[in-house]
């Protein structure tokens, strides 16, 4: 009996595939050079902020059934950071978000605005996203934060780095066996221990404790004005509209939970609840989603393994940022210009419809520009208004002249 179990379970297959593993840190490129600028620049507690991204990933995982992204507030990390805004007028914003998107989903007016996003609209937010993915890669490594890594005497400069994984990708890019992204991922640690190595003595040991929120009424009403409205249109547009397309177009009827109300209030949630221990705003991404996808994640379990490493890291505490610190930052730069070329090359299926393009290269032109997609949405709407009466005039000219 002992040898036929043992036969059973040899021929068992493993629960987890490389692919799953590399799927699941292919949005490594945004979740965490944010999360390491909120902790240094910001003070954020690196258990408060890793502890609301891993709940947030495996419970997003759990009821979508896809390796769903999560994400910090883009708009949120890049304004706080700019006015250097301390960890409870943050999360006061993410307590505001979550009561917005809580309103929205209650009454299901979120799938009434919805509707305004139109696949030109849609097509041409996922392109300005790809774009701005692509240029903040390229700041990565060739901005002031692509430092040289040390490995012995010589110093590799941070575009070698970049080059070099851009080759890795590439050559790893169709294996199944040896997944690109970990490989790349790979890579990027082996670099960082010969740089950073000496460091890891200096890891801490357990979580940090929690603070909690204690919102005050001056706080609540300059945290909307500043945070919650530059982010709201670029929450409704990218991590609702833009994702339940998104997900829709790479796993099909596999998304069918994926839907503008449940993703409202699945970000209400996530927010409220980070919101009370000081932990960051977190939404979800198409960009993410193509992230997870591209690198090979194909269902939850990549998404409880992203979950997993950030549960770790909350429970590392201060180490976690020693740890990340181990992947050079060319090498995220190279993950996000990939998942941008990805994202932005959705567009494609415009293209033949002179009017639809041309909406969408609009959209995409002008949030790159100002690195705003809600202008860019508002741009895309109203030359889609446009056209559409052009189109309206001509047809009863049309039919004056019959």
């Amino acid at each position: 009996m002992a040898s036929v179990a043992s036969a059973e379970e040899t021929s068992r297959p493993w629960p987890l595939s490389r692919l799953d593993v590399a799927g699941a840190f292919g949005d490594i490129g945004v979740l965490f050079p944010i999360a390491i600028a909120l902790i240094s620049l910001n003070h954020m507690n690196p258990t408060a902020v890793f502890l609301a991204a891993g709940l947030a990933y495996i419970l997003a995982g759990a009821y979508f059934g896809i390796p769903m992204s999560v994400q910090p507030f883009k708009a949120v990390a890049a304004i706080a950071l700019a006015l250097a805004l301390p960890p409870s007028s943050i999360a006061t914003a993410g307590l505001l978000m979550g009561a917005l998107m809580a309103l929205l989903g209650i009454t299901n007016l979120v799938t009434v605005l919805a509707k305004l996003f139109s696949l030109p609209i849609i097509r041409g937010i996922q392109l300005g996203l790809g774009s701005i993915l692509v240029r903040e890669g390229l700041r990565l490594i060739f901005g002031s934060k692509g430092k040289p890594v040390l490995a012995g005497t010589a110093a590799i400069a941070s575009w070698e780095i970049a080059l070099a994984g851009v080759a890795v990708l590439l050559l790893f890019l169709q294996s199944r066996r040896f997944p690109a992204a970990l490989m790349l991922l790979a890579s990027g640690i082996v670099m960082g221990l010969l740089d950073h190595g000496r460091e890891l003595h200096s890891l801490g040991a357990g979580p940090l404790a929690l603070d909690f929120l204690r919102p005050n009424a001056s706080e609540v009403k300059r945290m909307f004005m500043v945070l919650v409205l530059p982010q709201f249109a670029l929450t409704f547009g990218n991590s609702i509209v833009a994702t339940e397309n998104t997900a829709w177009l790479l796993f099909g009827a596999r998304a069918n939970l994926v839907t503008a109300r449940a993703l409202s209030l699945s970000i209400s949630v996530m927010n409220l609840v980070a919101a009370t221990f000081l932990g960051a705003p977190m939404c979800h991404g198409s960009g993410g989603i193509t992230a997870h996808y591209k690198f090979g994640a194909r269902g939850s379990k990549s998404t409880y393994i992203i979950g997993g490493a950030c549960l770790f890291l909350a429970f590392s505490g201060r180490g976690a940022i020693v740890l990340l610190r181990l992947i050079p930052v060319a090498v995220l730069g190279v993950f996000l210009i990939y998942v941008g070329v990805q994202h932005g090359a959705l567009v494609r299926d415009v293209v033949k419809n002179k009017s639809s393009i041309l909406i969408a290269a609009s959209v995409g032109i002008v949030s790159l520009l100002a690195t705003n997609l809600t202008l860019g949405f508002l741009v895309g709407f109203a030359l889609q208004g446009g056209l559409a009466l052009v189109a309206r005039l001509a047809r009863k000219e049309v039919v004056a002249l019959r």
